[in-house]
């Protein structure tokens, strides 16, 4: 969903970036104090946003698992002045399932695990501003409603272009 929302901004000119938080945060071994490694994809996240802002970015896609709202702290910090909108997917969890089967190369387990506790956290923690659902349709539309959402549809007032 994240690189079909960067395409449809990139479609009307929109100089943005577009982060999944999980892939910034890689690194092993996972030092004690931060087993899910959570400062370093945080500090490479405030890195990145520099550097992309200095490129004329204004727009910031960012892709994570929040499962609490006070996890939005350690982003706000890394982006100083985000104006922040959480937009939760959701589908059933069987949906899930085969989906994570689907595209996890051997064993899925703990994928599945953390689906089936995600799915018993979400529905109350109300981490969300806005919920969609991500059942049989197209992936460019569930992106453009994320878009629509967030006050970003259609092309800006003059197209930004990120600088060279």
């Amino acid at each position: 969903m994240l690189s079909a929302a960067s395409s449809l901004l990139s479609d009307v000119g929109v100089c943005h970036a577009a982060i999944t938080l999980s892939d910034i945060g890689r690194l092993y071994p996972a030092p004690a104090q931060d087993e899910w490694n959570e400062r370093i994809a945080h500090r490479n996240l405030r890195s990145l946003w520099s550097n992309y802002a200095a490129q004329g970015a204004e727009r910031l896609l960012l892709e994570r698992v929040l499962e609490t709202r006070s996890l939005l702290r350690r982003i706000v910090a890394a982006i100083p002045g985000a104006d922040i909108t959480v937009v939760r997917l959701r589908a059933p969890l069987p949906l899930l399932r085969e989906w994570i089967v689907a595209r996890q190369a051997g064993d899925p387990a703990w994928y599945l695990g953390a689906a089936e506790y995600l799915d018993s956290v979400f529905d109350t923690a109300g981490v969300e501003d806005f919920v969609i659902d991500n059942v049989d349709r197209p992936v460019r539309d569930v992106a453009a409603n994320v878009l629509r959402i967030a006050g970003w549809s259609g092309a800006p007032a003059a197209a930004t272009t990120c600088e060279a």
